[in-house]
């Protein structure tokens, strides 16, 4: 393994717990959106349950790895679970697939005050420490530029991050390995010196699809050890005990 001079980092579920800041938020868009659908009064929670667990994540922040969020790489597994929901519930289609639509598109569902009640406890003190210690980062989400930015901002670690790739980027989503390439171009790494962290199984195909050096998971996001322990280098419970890394931090 060459020596790591780059490290781009996934957002949401990466740099932190992806069910405490976006589950209440998404789980009311939810709700309100199949309302609007015609949600049955005398099965609403069992369709609620059902619902949130083809999204990825519930009301309390429980978060599934097989949802639409987490992979977004299966839209059209994800897109017949929801028909299954729409169908078994009698509910309308079009206001359904309206509801799902908002949540891929990153609408707003007031995220904005959302953050303002939370705190990022130990995230703006690793960036830092990975950025001063001479790496190169980068963020690589499929989030909104907007959103990104609000984030970044918010955690105070904007000044720390070089090179950013988001929804609205004319580069091919992941788990494509564009982004890597670009990010490689721009710095003069070989892909080999990149180190990726993410949370999902998308996030580690990007790596490996992009021939990154090393491939890191984190425990934040999705949740799924059993299936990150196969495909990442290392997993980690959170973002912070990555710098206990022996390649990170020989």
């Amino acid at each position: 393994m060459n020596s790591i001079k780059g490290i781009i980092l996934d957002k949401d579920g990466t740099l932190f717990r992806y069910g405490e800041v976006w589950g209440p938020v998404l789980s009311k868009a939810i709700e309100k959106g199949l309302s609007k659908a015609k949600l049955p009064d005398e099965k609403r929670e069992e369709c609620l349950a059902d619902f949130y667990r083809v999204v990825g994540v519930d009301k309390d922040g429980n978060t599934y790895p097989d949802g639409i969020i987490f992979r977004h790489d299966r839209l059209l597994r994800a897109t017949a679970r929801i028909l299954h929901i729409t169908i078994r519930y009698r509910m309308n289609p079009w206001r359904v697939w309206k509801a799902v639509k908002g949540i891929l598109n990153h609408e707003d569902f007031g995220i904005r005050e959302r953050l303002d009640s939370l705190d990022f406890p130990g995230v703006r003190e690793t960036i830092k420490t990975l950025h001063d210690s001479g790496y190169v980062l980068g963020i690589v989400t499929t989030d909104t530029e907007e959103s990104t930015s609000l984030f970044l901002s918010r955690m105070g670690i904007a000044e720390y991050i070089s090179f950013i790739r988001t929804k609205n980027s004319k580069t091919h989503q992941k788990p494509n390995p564009e982004a890597i390439k670009e990010f490689c171009r721009e710095y003069g790494f070989s892909s080999s010196e990149v180190a990726v962290v993410g949370d999902t199984i998308v996030d580690m195909e990007f790596a490996h699809q992009g021939k990154a050096g090393y491939a890191i998971a984190v425990l934040t996001g999705s949740g799924d050890n059993e299936k990150l322990s196969e495909i990442a280098d290392v997993v980690y419970p959170a973002l912070e005990n990555i710098l206990d890394d022996p390649i990170l931090f020989p």
